[in-house]
């Protein structure tokens, strides 16, 4: 059964004619203006990305560990022009695809020509190609979504896959997450088509609606599409990439106990490509890895580890997932139980190969890396959509909907978390912050408390409405703002002052080894431990050495030892995310009659 809506045929599951007063009736009615028509519901959907990505953009300093490495590796390709060279500082970092790296050098470089000040430093240069990543991934869930819903459905699903927190971080990050998820995206899109294609069943699997005419002839667009975000996906992420589609084609395979949907995809052109990048890949990264190990090592130290995610049973995903996906994850939690009802249905099939199996060996692999379940979340978010636009996720008999009161728990404990961090650790708050705050959980209020009369669907959209207000007052006013946490940025404008003549020192740095201190300084930074400090202050020149506090006897016991007199300089203190502990770390410097 369909109804209409703005003269288009739409399932009745989503209801958006009745749109009511107040900020619900707003959005009611502006979602209602965007599915009218594709390009208005693209128009909403970049909006969303805007309203989502932008915040903290510009203003948030290199995080560490990821971003910083990325975007130091890239930052000595472009000031060296080795761009087969992958190293920071002058260690070896050969692990990853270059891809993403020479995409920001491109960057750089043009932000370099069109006069962007000290652009090799400036580290929104460096998540552009990941914001854009952001918004295909946006759109391409829309698009994929198209393949098994109608066009409100899968505008939710483009809404929650944009405002779901693992995008929101990806996209602020100059990591290759966002464009790896985009490429998943368009991937699952192509295969779904090609799966419903090949059974000769139209994408959208409502009763009433005849099947369309299908058959197993190669579908030039949609095999480019797979196989073409199959290599960005290797070139960018790695040897990982190909993982996904190989579990759900393998799942696909197993359940029809028949490969024939694959030839819709043109399987052997499309291997054979794929061939050709992963020789490319390879050859690069013998170019790299063979660059690297004939480096000078002249380091003495090394810069701080990956942390390469938490080692667990299984179960830390299904943790995960409610921070990764929030705030749609509860509307997930409602959709299990549909879902699994309907899992023999074509559409339902085609997503759930995404989700199980990937999901099922990850579980069992004893690291847990947060990054390994987000390449599901389109499949979740069209899920979702389905269930919804079949009107199959009704919430007035059912007790899950008390779910929906995370939203404002959850929503309250970060507000209270980010100002109590502002207040312990920095001694202030924001002023302009606490209105959008307090907006933010008016709204997640509402969406729980008037759940059964808006509908899910309207629900949710207050909802994340709720949490986009909030989040522009954490992401812009307040984390910008918490300087004890962002130590790496008032560490280089230390290190400035000890430049001489104009000529930035060369620093040694003593138990606080983050890669954000590299990207940050303009000249040399060197991870030592504390004897091997005092002994580079000792060969003179323009030289100086940043100490942390747990350190300074032993330096301060091989300076005496060396007859080297040294000078304390100032000193700040600070909290180490990574590490979980208060630092506090003095700039120091050799006597002048030293030199």
């Amino acid at each position: 059964m369909v109804q209409t809506v703005m003269g288009r045929e739409r399932p009745r599951g989503i209801r958006v004619n009745a749109y009511g007063r107040g900020a619900a009736g707003a959005i009611a009615a502006l979602f209602a203006w965007a599915i009218g028509s594709n390009r208005r519901a693209v128009t909403l959907l970049l909006g969303l990305c805007a309203v989502a990505f932008l915040p903290g953009f510009f203003a948030l300093p290199p995080v560490d560990r990821d971003e910083a490495r990325f975007a130091q590796i890239t930052r000595q390709m472009v000031e060296t022009g080795a761009y087969t060279v992958a190293r920071i500082g002058d260690e070896p970092n050969h692990t990853r695809p270059l891809a993403l790296h020479w995409v920001q050098a491109v960057v750089v470089k043009t932000g370099e020509a069109l006069g962007v000040p000290d652009a090799t430093r400036t580290i929104w240069l460096y998540r552009i190609p990941s914001l854009a990543g952001a918004v295909a991934a946006v759109l391409l869930v829309f698009w994929a979504a198209l393949g098994f819903v109608g066009r409100p459905g899968a505008t939710l699903a483009g809404i929650f896959i944009a405002s779901s927190a693992a995008l929101d971080v990806g996209a602020r990050l100059a990591i290759p997450e966002a464009i790896f998820l985009a490429a998943i995206a368009a991937m699952t899109g192509a295969l779904g088509r090609a799966y419903l294609a090949a059974h000769r069943e139209r994408p959208l699997l409502f009763d009433d609606e005849a099947p369309r005419q299908g058959g197993d002839s190669v579908d030039s667009r949609l095999a480019l599409i797979f196989w073409g975000a199959l290599c960005v996906a290797l070139v960018v992420k790695g040897l990982q990439a190909p993982l996904y589609p190989a579990f759900a084609v393998a799942g696909l395979v197993a359940l029809d106990r028949s490969p024939r949907f694959l030839r819709v995809l043109a399987p052997l052109r499309g291997l054979i490509a794929l061939a050709v990048i992963a020789g490319l890949w390879a050859y690069a990264r013998h170019l790299s890895a063979e660059s690297a190990a004939g480096a000078v090592q002249q380091a003495v130290g090394r810069v701080a580890p990956d942390q390469r995610g938490l080692v667990g049973p299984p179960g830390i995903y299904l943790l995960m997932f409610w921070g990764l996906f929030w705030p749609a994850a509860p509307l997930a939690a409602l959709a299990v139980p549909i879902v699994w009802k309907a899992r023999r249905l074509r559409a339902v099939r085609a997503l759930l190969v995404w989700i199980v199996p990937a999901w099922i060996v990850f579980e069992l692999v004893p690291a847990k890396l947060a990054g390994n379940v987000v390449p599901t979340f389109p499949a979740i978010a069209i899920l979702i959509a389905l269930a919804m636009e079949r009107g199959a996720m009704a919430i007035a008999n059912t007790r899950l909907v008390r779910l929906l009161w995370l939203w404002p728990i959850v929503g309250a404990a970060i507000a209270v978390a980010v100002l109590l961090g502002l207040a312990v650790f920095d001694g202030t708050t924001s002023l302009l912050a606490w209105p959008l705050l307090i907006a933010g959980f008016f709204f997640l209020v509402t969406a729980a408390t008037y759940a059964r009369d808006y509908g899910l669907d309207r629900a949710a959209l207050l909802g994340i409405a709720g949490m986009l207000i909030s989040g522009f007052g954490v992401m812009h006013l307040i984390l910008p703002r918490m300087d004890s946490v962002w130590i790496s940025p008032r560490l280089a404008a230390m290190a400035a002052g000890a430049a001489c003549g104009g000529r930035p020192a060369e620093i040694a740095a003593v138990g606080y080894s983050e890669p954000s201190l590299m990207f940050q300084l303009a000249g040399p930074v060197h991870y030592m431990e504390a004897p091997a400090a005092a002994e580079f202050l000792g060969e003179g020149g323009c030289r100086a050495a940043l100490v942390e506090r747990r350190e300074e006897r032993r330096f301060a016991l091989r300076a005496e030892a060396l007859g080297l007199h040294i000078m304390r300089g100032q000193d700040l203190r600070g909290f180490n995310m990574n590490t979980g502990r208060r630092v506090r770390i003095a700039l120091y410097r050799a006597s002048r009659r030293d030199w």
